[in-house]
């Protein structure tokens, strides 16, 4: 019998936890996000593509200590050639919105995927 009312206790608090334990834990707050995303592809002959890609993420004077904005861009390029040149520039600035009493921080992502493969040439067959 005391082994039946046990379980049942322990069920019951395993049951109600997931209402009480966010209220334990801290929210997660970030400043300003920077996001940017590129995919770059040359399918190519003898010749490697040549592919750049340069990325500035700047954050204001109000991201520090808010609660604040966010920016994304995201590119994607795809050639197929002998000459493959692919170039991309992206320039972001961010600035923050409501003030909060804590320290946040800022947070920059950058992702760039740059694809290569080649493809024997069919010219001499």
């Amino acid at each position: 019998m005391k082994f039946k009312l046990l379980s049942l206790g322990l069920f019951s608090i395993s049951a109600i936890s997931p209402f009480f334990i966010p209220a334990f834990t801290p929210n997660a707050m970030a400043g300003c996000v920077a996001v940017d995303t590129n995919v770059q592809v040359g399918v190519t002959g003898r010749k490697p593509a040549r592919q750049s890609n340069k990325v500035s993420q700047e954050f204001g004077p109000n991201c520090e200590n808010s609660v604040g904005s966010s920016v994304r861009s995201s590119s994607s390029q795809f050639c197929r050639s002998e000459n493959c040149t692919q170039k991309r520039t992206s320039d972001q600035y961010v600035d923050g919105g409501r003030r909060v009493p804590v320290r946040t921080r800022n947070i920059p992502i950058k992702v760039n995927v740059q694809v290569n493969p080649r493809v024997p040439s069919t010219r001499n067959r």
